[in-house]
């Protein structure tokens, strides 16, 4: 895909969310299923799943400064902020009309997918202290270009205090064959458009991820950071989303 399609494909998305925002964040207010393990690891009293797999070395205390890159209708810093009352949450995200604001919660407005279009550094336009807790639910399907990705990834480690976690998702809607009916692919593989309910006139970009890419990914952010977790969650099927959860060095 080149820079042209790219740019196109963003600006759908966010007319797509500037559109709908109201009956989207509708059917977004419930916690996903993933996030209870992500909360076993950075509050490891709160009451949630034991993950399969964890980094040698003591667990941290749990998590007080949160970064919720696209944090969408903030509702996973009001799930984080149920785990940990004193949490302080910074919350990124350019559809103002979804953030409505909290207690507790800082919101900066950033066009995280222009950001990288124009080629800014998305590290230094995140305005943020380093954060014990560093996430991204549901943004990585919206960003069309791989190297892109890589540069969100990079900016959520660089953002990590020490030891800090880093939590995002990746949707594989391709599993869903109900998805998949009303999906329209784009020549690049993982690649489609998706509308909205029953509506014709709005679509967004979506990208359906493969293992291998996150293995990718992954490697693209090391030394800075080391893989400590990976799971499926979410969906009817309980395997919508691939969640890669990660440490940032100490160094």
């Amino acid at each position: 895909m080149d820079i042209n399609t790219a740019r196109r494909l963003s600006d759908l998305t966010t007319d797509f969310y500037r559109t709908v925002s109201a009956s989207f964040s509708a059917t977004r207010q419930a916690p996903w299923q993933g996030w209870q393990r992500v909360a076993q690891l950075a509050w490891p009293d709160s009451k949630s799943a034991k993950p399969e797999r964890e980094a040698a070395g003591p667990k941290p205390l749990g998590a007080q400064t949160v970064l919720d890159l696209a944090c969408g209708n903030l509702r996973f810093a009001r799930f984080a902020l149920e785990r940990c009352p004193s949490a302080q949450i910074w919350a990124v995200d350019n559809c103002d009309e979804l953030a409505v604001p909290a207690n507790n919660i800082c919101y900066q407005h950033l066009d995280i997918a222009n950001t990288l279009l124009h080629e800014q550094d998305l590290c230094q336009a995140i305005d943020t202290p380093p954060c014990d807790l560093c996430v991204c639910f549901g943004f990585m399907h919206h960003v069309p270009l791989p190297q892109h990705r890589a540069h969100v990834l990079r900016a959520l480690a660089l953002h990590a205090a020490p030891r800090g976690l880093i939590a995002v998702s990746f949707w594989q809607f391709e599993r869903d064959a109900r998805i998949m009916a009303k999906a329209q692919p784009l020549p690049d593989a993982g690649d489609y458009v998706l509308g909205w309910q029953n509506r014709t006139d709005v679509q967004r970009y979506c990208h359906s991820f493969c293992e291998d890419e996150l293995d990718a990914l992954v490697q693209s952010v090391a030394p800075l950071a080391t893989e400590v977790d990976r799971f499926s969650a979410d969906g009817r099927s309980g395997d919508l989303n691939r969640y890669v959860v990660l440490r940032r060095t100490s160094v």
